[in-house]
């Protein structure tokens, strides 16, 4: 009752207009969410957030629930078209995958159980303020949440560790390799070490979903702050390592502007960690876990999608190189089939043009027997058959030009097999 009496004096309601003082005003409803959270039990908690929804029932309240939804299934699709198209690539050009390659797919399988997870958190009630959840999805929201930092974990570790590994298989440096070993080596161990702490961050772990169980907890909130500070760092080292090595490349001024594009999208993956870390500092000692948490969560799906998505750019190099290839075709083939429908369709119309006259002719001879025996008409074709061997010419000619940029470009698959493949 005092949290509720200060909140009411604080938001200036009266008894006449109480209703709709306390159930439209969210800065009264987030400072008595706080003092109920500081002040009672967990079981009084539950008790005073059902008397609260059954006061403020019929009344609209703000979510982010939908847009929570459309986020964790859509950037997640587009990432697995992108390793999908990645795995087919590296099949057509080496006819197995590599090291980078599965450890991308064990990222990605994480990330999809992290998607789903995400979803039902938001169906359930995360996306809502605190007070507004049902106290029923109250243990599983924190249960999921307590997943997904889990899964995060291991999303980060394995599409860094791709990413690495691809570095270690092109470039053949020895001193670049050796960078790179200490990386992953670092990598896994930072991982290792930040996967215990989340896990065991309360003792019992029951206590972290069960509030109603006293526990003792490490400070969360610093765990975080330094497994974000690593994984900028580690973004960061990502970025900067190769740039030595391929500087000594003699790149085309399109495989540059490739590089170029690939950098930015990683660059940006590293700029989502700085933005995720600036909210968890934010909301450190939130009260509001359920709303202000999302755009931890949303911050963290960006930086986990780019991570996975810009391991994978190189190896779509092949499919990019066949697209021109791939739409001349089916534009010469479109071309060739209205030219040769357009053919057909005049011919048509010159058959029918000389039947008409044919029989016209026949006619006015029977009617003038006097005059003198025409010969016989005979209908020339001879328009029909050029468009016909015109449309085998265009045929041809796509076919023969599909024919030689097809096996350029298998020759460049395996310069890029033997460059990238071993």
């Amino acid at each position: 009752m005092p949290c509720f009496v200060d909140a009411f004096h604080s938001g200036n309601c009266t008894l006449d207009g109480l209703t709709d003082c306390v159930c439209t005003n969210i800065p009264l409803q987030a400072h008595a969410s706080a003092c109920i959270q500081q002040a009672c039990e967990f079981d009084d908690q539950v008790a005073t957030a059902r008397i609260s929804q059954r006061l403020c029932e019929g009344y609209p309240f703000p979510e982010r629930r939908r847009f929570s939804k459309v986020f964790s299934i859509g950037l997640p699709v587009i990432t697995i078209l992108t390793v999908a198209l990645r795995c087919l690539a590296r099949l057509q050009v080496t006819n197995q995958l590599w090291w980078d390659d599965w450890t991308a797919l064990i990222a990605l399988a994480f990330l999809i159980v992290m998607s789903g997870l995400g979803y039902a958190n938001a169906a359930m009630g995360f996306g809502l303020h605190y007070w507004d959840i049902d106290p029923g999805n109250g243990k599983t929201i924190l249960q999921i949440f307590y997943v997904l930092q889990m899964l995060y974990i291991f999303i980060q570790v394995f599409a860094k560790a791709s990413i690495a590994c691809f570095y270690s298989r092109v470039f053949t440096n020895q001193k670049f390799r050796l960078a790179v070993k200490f990386f992953m080596a670092f990598l896994f161990t930072h991982g290792f070490m930040f996967l215990l702490l989340m896990v065991f961050q309360c003792l019992p772990i029951q206590s972290i979903w069960d509030r109603s169980i006293q526990g003792r907890c490490l400070n969360v909130s610093a765990i975080s702050y330094g497994g974000a500070a690593c994984s900028i760092i580690e973004d960061i080292i990502l970025i900067v390592i190769p740039i030595p090595e391929l500087m000594k490349l003699q790149l085309g001024k399109k495989k540059r502007s490739a590089l170029v594009c690939m950098f930015a999208v990683g660059s940006f993956a590293c700029v989502a960690s700085m933005i995720r870390l600036k909210y968890l500092i934010s909301f450190a000692n939130s009260f509001d876990s359920t709303w202000d948490n999302v755009d931890v969560v949303l911050w963290s799906s960006v930086e986990l999608n780019l991570a996975i998505i810009c391991g994978s750019l190189p190896a779509l190099r092949p499919l990019f190189k066949k697209l021109p290839i791939f739409f001349t075709t089916i534009r010469s083939t479109v071309q060739s089939g209205t030219y040769r429908r357009k053919s057909q369709a005049q011919s048509t119309t010159a058959i029918r043009k000389s039947h008409h006259s044919h029989a016209s002719h026949e006619s006015s001879t029977q009617s003038s027997p006097d005059n003198s025996p025409q010969k016989p008409h005979a209908v020339k074709l001879r328009d029909f058959g050029g468009s016909s061997t015109t449309c085998d010419k265009d045929a041809h000619y796509t076919f023969e030009m599909t024919t030689d940029e097809e096996s350029r470009d298998d020759l460049e698959s395996q310069d890029w097999a033997r460059a990238y493949g071993k």
